[in-house]
This record gives structure tokens, C-alpha cells and sequence, in this order.
């Protein structure tokens, strides 16, 4: 129903309420006029009978004035229920209600169009565009040209690893606040002295929200395997690098993996999924998955409600946002350090003191 039409409904409601005032004054007073006369009549009646001399019949002047009253209020009755009567509201047609139930928003109107696709990838696009140009010539040239430098000799190792992911093109950007799936540059200025393996860190955050952040460090492969951490030469991850994956929860393994096909995973960004051995195992024994497809991580990275997004507020760490690319591939005797290669994908003072912390001033 229209709002249109409840409004016309509520007028009819509110008018019907107001004109039967006079009606149930009329009705009032004839049933009072009513009461009177039978009260005098019986009144006389029993006054007659009563053997009390303090009783008498009541005057005839009385009956008269009773009866007189009752006649005029039953006179009156027409005219106030005509009075009350009011022409009916004509009935809406449809073509009328139907014009305004279109003027009148639907749900659906206020309900933003779904974004489909990987919404990071689409930031991404954005931030390139307004930082390159998109109108300028040659925007895209130097886009492809800012990435072959940046990960051109990462790229041709992980074309031998995983030749898959190697054709996606990475990219990365920096962004306002930590979230789920970022990635976390530890600055230059920190952990020169203290927490060393939080130098020039790369971290890959796996829960972000009000009960605190968790995360898993990438670059810092140890010098063991699953193997030997657990006890199990037979296991198809045997021979899989463990990394130091943070300073958190003693004795926990997590591992990283771009496959959907991995039941029991949980996406931690688009294309990037968190745990379900079990399946992992099944699915390498059967061919269908490659070790070299999982990253197994000791321990991780914790931070307490806000902590993290206080750290980040004063420059302890860069947070970016990045392709799946960066987060999977194995960090193992890279040409450049992962955290080199993100920095100057992100491009702008990330860039340059990347460049300044290995020398290489810009001209």
C-alpha cells in the first residue's frame, strides 16, 4: 500500500471519528429524556399506592415538560444524522495508485550494487590510475616498466617454482589503517637493536578486529623442515622450509596456500587461504597439489586490542595492501628481498627509502 493511499485512509478514519459527535449527543439526550419520563411514571404510580403522606404523585406540569423534551430530541434526529453524513471519499483508481507507488522509493533503491570480484584488486586499479594517470601517454608503459623493475627477477624465480602464480601481475599499495590481508613494512628506523627479526619484516595479517590482530611473518625462512620438526620423513611436506613466522603461541604450525580446492581453509584474502591439512595432504598425494604450493609457519605475530593500529598511527609499520602473489611464493634466496620488492612496488617515499636503505640514492 502507498503512502498516498494510508493517508487517505487515516483522513476517512479521522473525519468519520469527528461527524458522530453530534449523532451520540442526540442519542444522549433522547436516551436521558426516555429515562425521565419512565422514572416520572412509575413515580406517580407508586406515589398513588404509597400509604406514606409525605409522597405525592409528582405534577402534571412535570409529565408535560418530559414528554415535551423527548419529543423535540426524536425531532432533531434527522436533522443531526444528516448533518453527519459526508460524501464518501472517492475510491483511488488503480493507474492513480499504481503512479504513486512509482514516485515512492523501493528497498532495492537503497541497496549499493554489489562489487563483484576481488574489491582490492579493483583499489589497486584506482590507486595506480590516480597516482600514474590514466589520461597521461604512456601511463601504462611506465606502470609495466615500475613493476619489471620492481619484481622482474623474483618473477623469473617463480616462474620455475609456480608458473601460475608467476603470470599474475603483482602490484601493491599503501593504505590508510591495518586490516585482513594486509601486508605490514616494518619501517627502517625500526628494530635496528631490539627484536631483530622484526627487521625489514614483511607481515601477512591474518585476523584484524576489537579483540586483537594476529599475523605471520614471510621472510624469515628457518633452517629447518616439516621433517625434522615433525618427526615425520614420510609426510608429503617433509621436505617443506618451516618459517619463523612470529614471537606468539609456542609449539603452533599454521601454513598458507592459494588453492580453494583445500577443504577446511579459510580465506584470509582473495586467492589466499589459511589451513586445512588434512585435505592439503590428500590432495599432494594425489597429485593434484604441489609441496611447493604451501608455506608452513612456526609460531606468529600477536597484538592486543588497538595495539596494532596505534603502532601503525607512529610509523612502526607501513601497512599495504597487495596481490596474492606477494603473500604466497616462497621467500627463499629471492634476487631481492621481499621487503625491498613490495616497498618500491608501492612506489613514492616507500620507494625512495627503499632505495636509501641499499645505497642506491635517487638521481
Amino acid at each position: 500500500m502507498s503512502f498516498t493511499l494510508c493517508a487517505s485512509m487515516h483522513a476517512t478514519r479521522a473525519s468519520a471519528s469527528s461527524s458522530s459527535a453530534p449523532a451520540r449527543s442526540f442519542r444522549a439526550r433522547a436516551a436521558r429524556a426516555e429515562r425521565n419520563a419512565a422514572h416520572v411514571s412509575t413515580s406517580s404510580k407508586a406515589s398513588s399506592r404509597a400509604s406514606c403522606p409525605s409522597l405525592r404523585a409528582p405534577r402534571p406540569a412535570a409529565r408535560r415538560r418530559a414528554a415535551i423534551a423527548l419529543r423535540a430530541a426524536k425531532d432533531d434526529a434527522p436533522k443531526n444524522e444528516d448533518d453527519t453524513k459526508k460524501e464518501p471519499e472517492p475510491e483511488p483508481s488503480a493507474a492513480s495508485s499504481s503512479e504513486d507507488a512509482e514516485k515512492l522509493p523501493t528497498p532495492e533503491d537503497d541497496v549499493a550494487p554489489a562489487l563483484e570480484g576481488d574489491w582490492r584488486d579493483f583499489r589497486a586499479k584506482l590507486v595506480n590510475s590516480e597516482s600514474a594517470g590514466s589520461d597521461a601517454p604512456g601511463a601504462s608503459a611506465d606502470e609495466a616498466a615500475r613493476v619489471e623493475a620492481a619484481s622482474g627477477e623474483n618473477i623469473k624465480l617463480l616462474s620455475t617454482q609456480n608458473p601460475e602464480l608467476a603470470s599474475e601481475t603483482p602490484w601493491a599499495h599503501v593504505i590508510g589503517a591495518p586490516e585482513k590481508g594486509c601486508l605490514l613494512l616494518a619501517s627502517e628506523e625500526e628494530f635496528k637493536l631490539g627484536q631483530q627479526y622484526f627487521h625489514q619484516a614483511v607481515i601477512l595479517v591474518l585476523e584484524h578486529h576489537e579483540k586483537g590482530s594476529m599475523g605471520v611473518i614471510l621472510n624469515r625462512p628457518t633452517q629447518y623442515n616439516m621433517g625434522y620438526v615433525g618427526g615425520d620423513d614420510s609426510s608429503p611436506f617433509a621436505n617443506n622450509q618451516l618459517y619463523f613466522g612470529g614471537d606468539v603461541g609456542d609449539g603452533t604450525v599454521s601454513f598458507l596456500h592459494g588453492s580453494s580446492e583445500v577443504a577446511g581453509g579459510s580465506e584470509v584474502l582473495p586467492g589466499v587461504y589459511l589451513g586445512g591439512y588434512d585435505s592439503a595432504c590428500e590432495l599432494v598425494k594425489d597429485g593434484t597439489l604441489k609441496p611447493t604450493d604451501f608455506k608452513f609457519f612456526a609460531r606468529y605475530c600477536g597484538w592486543a586490542p588497538g595495539q596494532l593500529e596505534s603502532e601503525c598511527e607512529r610509523g612502526v609499520w607501513y601497512p599495504v595492501a597487495c596481490s596474492r602473489q606477494l603473500a604466497l611464493k616462497q621467500v627463499i634466496q629471492l634476487p631481492k628481498p621481499l621487503w625491498r620488492e613490495v616497498m618500491e612496488l608501492c612506489g613514492g617515499e616507500l620507494r625512495q627509502t627503499s632505495k636509501r636503505s641499499y645505497g642506491e640514492e635517487e638521481t
